[in-house]
């Protein structure tokens, strides 16, 4: 279905829509049904929806499948195939489905918007938004602002669906909060990046078995450090992961971002830190990640991006630790802090429809966002108010028969979603007003078209995982790597990228003015 108004009809909806939003959450339950709901359950449309969940993934989701099913097919006459996959093994399975012509119907991006896009692999949403996805639009708009939509929009089409969520994600310093006092230091002492060794070094004389500093939550390679300094120094990627064509501060210039002092500084701090024993010495190569070293006692700290200032509260339950954090550096509003996790429908899926009705729903409905997140209620999780949950007496996230929480930040809309009992709930309204309040880029908006330089970027990104995991995590001498890195990159035609970028960065700053 095409629709020619294109984006501004669907701003329009947006505006007149608002009153609608309690609609897909009503009580489709009664005596009276109207003839679209009659025609919706004679015929049934099914789809496949495939969600990443960083929880333990059960044996049996029959339950759940029919749970969620049971609310489909009642308010939209749609049934779902529901498919769910570690981090680790995601992206492999729906891309291997896309290319092996496997139904797959809806899935979610995982920073990998504008490479879809240009693979002609995702479906253009617009017509199909202003028809279906009102409500949609609407909470996002609500949510977010009425600029959300142009960071999946590309050649006038509307090709995704952000995430829902506080995206604005300050770079923490998450911390076992019992070592930190046995080490004799205060919280209020950490107020920056400058303030770290000084900890670690305090923790390392008072725990000596304890590794100071340690890898992210999810990538046991990554340390952090390129996304704290994004945020402290402003600088925008321009929706490609490569890094080798950026934008830093507001200049319009696009350089290679392993060439700039500000990569070369942060190295050197994280080879700093590395040569005084914060880390450890297989950080660059390790499996275990910080979570599993905090969780088991081992680990002391790792940074983080995450909105609100609760996480703690939730980490604290996952790992069975005091958990504390920190806000050590700014988030910067860039096209990719949207759409890297962006919901998309399969430009081969037989029901376009069906699957943006899915969608609203899913941005929309309580009871169909808390069954995907927490599973059955009595079983899965318990009711403690109208936003708190907690789990069933003995039980936790590892031993409950079902829970996808850790995936919070990508189902539906935050604003609906249960919270785990202690947290806050003017948490989600602080993260959604800071959606609206944190700096964004000059450049929030661009989306790179990667078409002209697919082999370079393929190339590129083969050199940056050959080099970037050693560097960032301070284990190999900076003055040596980085010009061996850059050598490499200038081989694998990063000139070319950084090119294109500036060109189209420039046509698109251009258009801006009109």
């Amino acid at each position: 279905m095409k629709n020619k108004k294109g984006l501004g009809s669907l701003l329009l909806s947006m505006v007149i829509c608002g009153s609608l939003l309690s609609a897909c959450g009503g009580n489709s339950n009664t005596s009276s049904k109207n003839s679209g709901d009659t025609e919706a359950k004679a015929k049934v449309a099914e789809i496949v929806f495939a969600l990443p969940s960083f929880n333990r993934i059960p044996d049996d989701l029959s339950k759940v499948t029919n749970a969620i099913n049971a609310i489909t097919t009642e308010k939209i006459g749609v049934k779902v195939d529901f498919r769910l996959f570690g981090p680790a093994d995601y992206a492999q399975k729906v891309n291997l489905a896309l290319q092996s012509g496997e139904k797959m119907d809806i899935f979610t991006t995982l920073g990998q918007f504008s490479n879809y896009v240009s693979k002609s692999q995702v479906a253009p949403l617009e017509g199909l938004l202003t028809e279906h996805g009102k409500e949609l639009t609407a909470i996002l708009d609500k949510d977010f602002g009425p600029d959300i939509l142009k960071t999946t929009t590309m050649d006038g089409h509307i090709y995704g669906i952000p995430v829902n969520k506080g995206m604005a994600l300050p770079t923490n310093i998450i911390y076992n909060a019992d070592m930190l006092a046995e080490a004799g230091v205060a919280a209020d002492s950490i107020q920056s990046v400058e303030d770290l060794p000084a900890v670690f070094g305090a923790v390392k004389q008072k725990l000596p078995d304890v590794v100071p500093f340690g890898p992210i939550n999810v990538n046991p390679t990554d340390t952090g450090l390129v996304n704290w300094m994004k945020g402290a120094s402003k600088v925008d990627y321009l929706t490609d992961t490569t890094g080798v064509g950026v934008v830093i501060g507001d200049n319009g210039k696009v350089v290679n971002f392993y060439e700039s002092d500000v990569f070369k500084n942060g190295i050197q701090m994280m080879r700093d830190w590395f040569e005084a024993g914060y880390l450890q010495k297989d950080t660059a190569t390790t499996t275990i990640t910080a979570m599993e070293m905090v969780s088991s006692g081992r680990g002391f700290s790792f940074l983080g991006g995450y909105s609100g200032m609760e996480v703690g509260k939730q980490l604290s339950a996952q790992v069975g630790k005091n958990i504390e954090t920190k806000r050590i550096a700014p988030f910067y509003f860039d096209t990719s802090a949207v759409n890297s996790v962006t919901w998309m429908v399969s430009s081969t899926s037989k029901e376009t429809e069906a699957a943006v009705k899915f969608l609203n729903l899913l941005y929309t409905d309580k009871e169909l966002i808390n069954t995907i997140l927490f599973g059955i209620e009595g079983e899965d999780y318990i009711k403690v108010d109208e936003h708190h949950v907690k789990f069933p007496e003995g039980m936790d996230a590892n031993t409950v028969p079902y829970t996808a929480m850790l995936s919070s930040g990508i189902v539906g809309s935050e604003s609906l979603q249960y919270q785990m009992e202690g947290i806050n709930w003017s948490d989600v309204e602080l993260k959604l007003k800071e959606n609206k309040d944190t700096e964004r880029s000059p450049y929030f908006g661009f989306i790179f078209d990667q078409g002209q330089v697919k082999t370079q970027m393929s190339a590129v990104n083969n050199v940056v995982n050959q080099f970037l995991p050693a560097l960032v995590s301070g284990s190999v001498d900076p003055e040596s790597i980085i010009a061996k890195f850059n050598s490499a990159l200038k081989d694998a035609g990063a000139q070319d990228i950084i090119d294109s970028k500036q060109q189209q960065l420039d046509q698109w700053l251009a258009a801006q003015k009109q």
